[in-house]
C-alpha cells in the first residue's frame, strides 16, 4: 500500500490489509456465501448488500497493490464460488434419483464443477473494474456496472445461465420488484448493484462524513421512491375478477422423482391415476383448464400420445375439460429418431381426449437435457440425467398456443421460466402464462432451495411482461399468479392442487411494449457517473 492510500484508509481497509492473500479469499468466499441469503427463500436483501459492500472493501485492498487485475480476479472468483455453491447445492439432489447410472457422490463434483465454472463470470466482473478503480466514491457505480455487465454474459452466453441474478434479492410481487416491468430483470439488477454498492463509502477515510454518507442516502432514496411508485402500482390491482375468464386447475401426483420412474409395465397408468385424482371430478369440478407439470406420465414402456388406450382413460378422466400438460413425444427423421420435451394442449370433448396443439421446449438444460457436443462425448457413455438416449432436440421460440374457452396462452416449460424476453411481442402478445415443471429434480423443498428459487423467479416473468402465470409443479410450488407476480393461491399448505380463476391481464408492461430499450440508457448513465471530475469531490476530503 502506498503513502497516500494508508493516509485515505479505514480502520476496516488496515484490518483487511494485515490479512494475508488466503484469508482475503476465504473472506471473499464467505461474503458470497451471505449473498445466498438475500434470495428465495430467505429473500434477506440487507445480507446481500452487506456481502456486496465487503467485497468491494476487499477489491479497495486488491486495487493498491501490485498485479491488481489478477488480485481483483481471484477475489472475484472466491466471491462467485461461495455464493453459487450454496445457491446451487441443490443440483445434487438430481444425481440421487439416477445413482445407479450416475452414483450418488456424483452431485458432489458437479456442484463445485458448476459453481467453479460460473464463478469466473464474477472475476471477470472484478478485473474489468480495476483499470479505472478509484479510492472515492466514483468506484462504486464502476463496480455496480462491471459486475453488472459479467452477469448480463452469464445469462447470454453457452446458452445462458441467469439463475440468482442480483434482482432477485427483492421478493416477487411486492412493490421494488414492480420495477421490473419497466427495466426488466436484467435492469433491475444493475440497480440493485448500486444499491447494494452504496455502504461500502462509509469507509472511505479521506472524505468528509458528509460524503461518506451520500451514497448511503441516495440509495436509500432509490429504494424509498421505488417502492412508493411500486405499491401505488399495485394498488390499481383489479380486485373483482371479470366473470369470462375461465377457472384453472393446477396439479402434481405427489409422487418423488425415483417413484414416478419406478420401472413397473403399468407405471404409466399409475402416475395417470394419481393425476386424474388430484385433478377432480369431470361432473363436479369448477375448473375449466387443468394444467399438469412437465413430463407429467413417464416413459416406461410408451409413450402418451401413442397409446389409443392411454388416451380413451385420459379423455374419460377429463370429461369436457382441457389439459395442458408436459409431455415427451418422438419424431422420425430419415437420420433418425429426435426427442422433444413438450408441452401440449388436449381437448375433452364428450369423453374424447383430442391433442390440439403441441410447443417444444426451445431452452435445454445442458447436462441435465443434453449433452454439449455430443459427436465429441459420446465415447464416454455419457448419458443426460433425463436418460432419453442422446438427450433431447431444441424446438423453435416459443409462440401462444389456442386454449378453447380462455386467451391464448405461452407455455413456458421448466428452465425456460428463468429467461426473460421469451414472450412474444405486439399482436401475438398471449394472454397468460403457462409454466409446467418438474422441480422434484432439485430436491424436496423442505431441505433444498433450488424449487424455492425456480418460483420466486418464474414470478418475475408476470411482472415483466404484465401477464397471469398458472404453474404445475412437480415437487415444487404449483401456483396461479397474478400479473403483478402476486400469488392468488398455491400448493405451499401442502395441498397437491391449486385452484382459481385466471387473473386478468394488464396492459403491456413499458418492457413488453418497447423490451430493453431502457437498459443500454441506464448502463450509460450508472457508468458516466465514475467520469465525473475528481475536483467534484475534493470539498468533501477532510482537512
Amino acid at each position: 500500500m502506498t503513502a497516500s492510500s494508508a493516509a485515505d484508509a479505514s480502520r476496516i481497509h488496515a484490518w483487511l490489509a494485515a490479512r494475508t492473500v488466503w484469508q482475503r479469499r476465504g473472506l471473499a468466499f464467505l461474503a458470497g456465501a451471505v449473498a445466498t441469503l438475500g434470495h428465495a427463500p430467505f429473500q434477506l436483501t440487507p445480507f446481500f448488500i452487506i456481502a456486496i459492500t465487503a467485497l468491494i472493501w476487499l477489491l479497495d485492498g486488491a486495487a493498491s497493490q501490485p498485479k491488481k487485475i489478477m488480485r481483483a480476479a481471484a477475489l472475484g472468483w472466491f466471491f462467485g464460488l461461495g455464493h453459487l455453491t450454496t445457491g446451487l447445492y441443490w443440483i445434487s439432489s438430481a444425481f440421487l434419483v439416477d445413482s445407479e447410472a450416475w452414483g450418488p457422490l456424483w452431485g458432489i463434483p458437479a456442484v463445485f464443477g458448476l459453481a467453479g465454472g460460473l464463478a469466473f463470470f464474477f472475476a471477470l466482473g472484478c478485473a474489468l473494474a480495476m483499470p479505472l478503480w478509484t479510492r472515492d466514491v466514483r468506484r462504486l457505480p464502476l463496480f455496480a456496472v462491471c459486475l453488472f455487465a459479467s452477469e448480463w454474459l452469464r445469462g447470454h452466453l453457452f446458452g445462458g445461465f441467469p439463475w440468482m441474478l442480483p434482482g432477485y434479492v427483492w421478493t416477487p410481487g411486492e412493490p421494488i420488484s414492480q420495477l421490473a416491468s419497466v427495466v426488466g430483470i436484467y435492469g433491475l439488477s444493475l440497480l440493485t448493484l448500486l444499491i447494494a454498492a452504496a455502504p461500502a463509502a462509509v469507509a472511505d477515510g479521506a472524505m468528509s462524513a458528509g460524503r461518506r454518507f451520500a451514497p448511503i442516502l441516495a440509495g436509500a432514496l432509490l429504494v424509498g421512491m421505488t417502492w412508493g411508485w411500486g405499491a401505488q402500482r399495485l394498488s390499481r390491482a383489479p380486485l373483482e375478477l371479470p366473470g369470462a375468464l375461465p377457472i384453472v386447475r393446477v396439479a402434481d401426483s405427489g409422487l418423488s422423482q425415483s417413484e414416478k420412474w419406478e420401472g413397473r409395465p403399468d407405471q404409466e397408468w399409475r402416475v395417470l391415476q394419481r393425476f386424474l385424482d388430484v385433478s377432480g371430478d369431470p361432473e363436479t369440478s369448477d375448473a375449466a383448464i387443468v394444467v399438469w407439470p412437465e413430463g407429467a406420465i413417464p416413459v416406461v414402456s410408451f409413450f402418451m400420445l401413442d397409446n389409443p388406450n392411454f388416451l380413451d382413460a385420459l379423455g374419460r378422466g377429463l370429461g369436457d375439460r382441457v389439459l395442458i400438460t408436459g409431455l415427451t413425444r418422438y419424431e422420425a427423421r430419415p437420420e433418425g429418431v429426435v426427442y422433444f420435451n413438450s408441452a401440449a394442449v388436449i381437448d375433452g370433448v364428450s369423453g374424447v381426449a383430442r391433442l390440439s396443439q403441441v410447443s417444444d421446449k426451445h431452452r435445454l438444460v445442458p447436462f441435465g437435457e443434453f449433452i454439449p457436443l455430443w459427436s465429441l462425448v459420446s465415447n464416454f457413455n455419457i448419458a443426460p440425467l433425463q436418460r432419453i438416449g442422446a438427450g433431447f432436440e431444441a424446438g423453435p421460440m416459443p409462440s401462444r398456443l389456442v386454449v378453447p374457452d380462455a386467451p391464448p396462452a405461452l407455455t413456458l416449460i421448466c428452465y425456460e421460466a428463468i429467461f426473460p424476453g421469451l414472450t412474444p411481442r405486439g399482436a401475438e402478445r398471449p394472454g397468460w402464462l403457462v409454466s409446467v415443471t418438474n422441480d422434484a429434480w432439485f430436491g424436496d423443498r423442505r431441505w433444498f432451495t433450488g424449487p424455492w428459487q425456480h418460483y420466486a423467479m418464474a414470478r418475475y416473468r408476470s411482472i415483466e411482461e404484465g401477464l397471469p402465470m398458472a404453474r404445475a409443479a412437480s415437487g415444487g410450488f404449483s401456483a396461479i399468479v397474478d400479473s403483478f407476480g402476486q400469488e392468488v393461491v398455491s400448493t405451499r399448505d401442502g395441498r397437491l392442487f391449486a385452484e382459481a380463476q385466471l387473473p386478468p391481464a394488464i396492459v403491456e408492461t413499458a418492457l413488453a411494449r418497447w423490451g430493453n430499450i431502457l437498459l443500454p440508457l441506464l448502463v450509460v448513465l450508472i457508468a458516466g457517473l465514475r467520469f465525473l471530475p475528481a475536483s467534484f469531490l475534493a470539498k468533501g476530503r477532510k482537512p
